[in-house]
């Protein structure tokens, strides 16, 4: 890093130091007695291990954002909270096409198959290849993000980690409620606003509960499309509910079933034209984008007092339906889009069975079945080009995949004293996948029909060992195996006479790491480290050849290591002084045998250096009044959007800072505050993207500046 960039990060750093602060010189000297008059940090209750757990005393690396920091912070989405968790990186391209990567396992963008970080909506996985959807996070009770691969509880799809997002489930006990209503604006953008609400109703005390939340996003775009002379394309239009109803049946046994339906809207997509002024892009067609997610779930528990038994049934339905325009890829004198319809609907069921708590022997099982059926529509249409008639499309594609998975897991602890423990686990799986393509239009080559199949079975283990050194400093260190299924291709006409392979392998990866989590000052602060170091083998990498069409092979290595940290202090009564921080080196370890990259080049889209910085001081003023400040720091160091040898060179993503502020009163449970996320109307380069001809840059959102007012009862 040069010079110039220390100082500049040296000054970022004091700038959100002094908008933090600041009010803590002129507050008057009042006790603090409310919420922020705690001087101990609250203790946070995870489910990463599929029971609930301390999160200090869970000897893996989590960072877990509870619903009171979500609050305070305004996380609204995935952007919102990524950025605050290190070894986390993402590629930003909106609403319901982020790409997320865990501690550098990613190969970019493209990838057409099998994510590499499982995503959870509660129990059910809903995670994509470069497609995540990202539920809006109100009234959601934490998000956890587990680090490393989770294959013997999470399965294949989590070879890199696994975010999980838990929604808040009916209270039996009382009627509560919340409301909020927001208001912004952008610059160079427009006026934004956002409704929530929700209810918690007992229909039976102690027997049986409903909670209901809905809420809605209208966020005006930034970027105009000089070509159709259209100002603030990406626009984006949300709304969502969630519905819950929770019935305790016995003293041992509950039920709870649950809704979630979210549609979003997009006018046109958040990338510019480097070469145009501005934010601006140049696209013939609009680029629109609909994201529709039905989520049906059944959760049962049954307390046998030696275990609890638990099954958990889950349905997804999915349609995610885009336009891009491709007419530079041609090379076509009038308009050509090509339009991607996916529905995708997702059976799930696990039953598992833990046991009691204990201070000898702990174990969990579990059966894991899920069958998903998913389909690629892919049309290309156009303006009349090539001689062929306008509403003939170019291509009409359909690619249809069935998908079954099996498995047992299980893990076993063994407490080999009162202070150190040995964990066990184990996870058999087999895969099956049938795949059938029908083509035809001028780019396909003419009508054609392919049908391929694949299976797999693998058993992936783990070992844990932790030592409570002492009641406030746990050790641990760990090695785990992280696994993704292998699939067909989708039979390719020969390119310059060669053919692309007809399927791909499993990749898998080993993660070494050691670490501790430490709560200091008699509760006040915590600070948890963690070093790892993963080696991975038969990369899964995605190859798009000149003609446009890709196919996925394996064959490369790489080896990903790091370092990651947070720490959390409150060292006066009403000020919270916060940091998370990681640094990834992600490079092959192999010159490439796809043909992808070289010995050393860095993994694509993975930045070396990520922190987060947080401050918050709130004060007592009077007759019940309290006010609060706060402000953020985020910093995402530089990536590249291909491997480094790759010709002609990959583009270089600059690092980027980014700076959020907001002050606010509190009055009982009404809460009024002034927010300014972006503060300083930083441009970040999200992605650079060319693979179809044209220069694309996704950019984040200008400086946007609004008011939130939310009362709780």
């Amino acid at each position: 890093m040069s010079g110039n960039g220390r100082c500049g990060h040296l000054r970022w750093a004091a700038s959100l130091v002094v908008l933090a602060l600041a009010p803590a010189a002129v507050a008057t000297a009042q006790p603090v007695t409310g919420d922020g008059g705690r001087l101990v940090l609250e203790e946070i209750i995870v489910t990463a291990q599929k029971r609930q757990q301390p999160l200090q005393a869970v000897p893996l690396p989590i960072s877990a954002v509870a619903a009171e920091t979500l609050e305070k912070r305004g996380m609204d989405e995935f952007t919102d909270y990524a950025r605050a968790v290190p070894g986390l990186s993402f590629v930003d391209r909106g609403a319901g096409k982020n790409k997320v990567t865990l501690r550098g396992i990613s190969t970019g963008v493209d990838q057409n198959h099998q994510s590499p970080v499982g995503i959870y909506i509660d129990e059910t996985p809903v995670s994509y290849p470069s497609n995540e959807p990202d539920l809006r996070l109100f009234d959601v009770e934490r998000v956890e993000v587990l680090r490393g691969p989770q294959g013997t509880l999470y399965g294949a799809g989590s070879m890199g980690g696994t975010i999980k997002i838990i929604t808040a489930k009916p209270d039996l006990t009382r009627v509560a409620g919340a409301a909020s209503v927001q208001l912004s604006s952008t610059r160079k953008g427009g006026e934004n606003y956002a409704l929530n609400g929700m209810v918690n109703v007992p229909l039976a005390q102690d027997k049986a509960a409903i909670r209901i939340v809905g809420y809605y996003r209208n966020e005006d775009g930034f970027i105009d499309n000089a070509q159709l002379s259209s100002r603030d394309v990406n626009d984006n239009e949300t709304w969502g509910t969630r519905a819950a109803a929770k019935f305790a049946l016995s003293e041992r046994f509950a039920a709870t079933a649950s809704l979630l339906i979210q549609r979003t809207d997009v006018g046109g997509s958040q990338e510019i034209n480097p070469a145009l002024p501005g934010l601006t892009q140049s696209r013939a067609v609009p680029e629109v984008r609909n994201d529709d997610l039905d989520l049906y779930s059944l959760g049962l528990t049954y307390d046998l007092d030696w275990a609890e038994l638990s099954s958990s049934t889950s349905y997804l339905d999915r349609i995610f339906d885009d336009v891009r325009d491709v007419m530079a890829f041609l090379g076509a004198p009038a308009p050509v889009w090509l339009n991607n319809v996916v529905p995708d609907r997702n059976f799930v069921q696990e039953i598992r069975l833990a046991s009691a708590p204990s201070d000898s022997v702990e174990w969990i099982a579990g059966l894991f079945y899920s069958r998903r059926k998913s389909v690629l529509n892919q049309y290309a249409w156009h303006g009349g080009v090539f001689g062929v008639p306008v509403g003939t499309p170019l291509l009409d594609s359909t690619i249809r995949s069935r998908l079954t998975q099996k498995a047992a897991f299980g893990e076993l602890t063994v407490y080999l004293d009162d202070r150190l423990k040995v964990t066990g686990g184990l996870r058999a799986f087999q895969v099956k996948e049938k795949v059938f393509k029908l083509s035809d239009g001028l780019i396909a080559g003419g009508y054609s029909t392919d049908m391929s199949d694949s299976s797999e079975k693998k058993i992936n283990p783990k070992v844990n060992l932790s030592f409570q050194a002492t009641p406030d400093i746990l050790l641990y260190t760990q090695a785990a195996q992280g696994f993704r299924v292998g699939g067909p291709n989708s039979t390719l006409p020969p390119l310059n006479g060669v053919a692309a392979p007809s399927s791909f392998d499993s990749d898998s990866l080993w993660n070494y790491e050691v670490g501790f989590k430490s709560t200091l000052w008699n509760g006040r602060a915590t600070l948890n480290l963690s070093a790892f170091y993963i080696d991975w083998t038969d990369i899964q990498v995605t190859v798009t050849r000149a003609d446009g069409f890709s196919y996925v092979t394996n064959g490369d290595k790489a080896v990903s290591k790091g370092l990651e940290g947070e720490f959390s202090v409150r060292p006066m009564a009403g000020l919270e002084i916060g940091v998370a921080a990681a640094y990834t080196d992600a490079y092959l370890s192999a010159d490439s045998r796809s043909g992808a990259g070289r010995k050393g080049d860095r993994i694509p889209a993975v930045p070396r250096f990520t922190y987060d910085l947080f401050g918050r001081y709130e004060w007592d003023m009077t007759a019940g009044w309290s006010a609060y400040t706060q402000a953020n720091l985020q910093h995402v160091g530089a990536s590249y959007n291909g491997f480094t040898s790759r010709v002609p060179a990959p583009d270089r993503q600059r690092g980027y800072e980014l700076a959020n502020a907001k002050v606010g009163v509190i009055y009982g449970e009404t809460d009024i505050s002034l927010f300014a996320n972006n503060l300083f109307d930083k441009r970040a380069e999200l992605f650079v993207d060319r693979t179809l001809g044209d220069a694309r840059v996704n950019v984040n959102r200008p400086r946007t500046i609004g008011v939130n007012v939310m009362r709780k009862f």
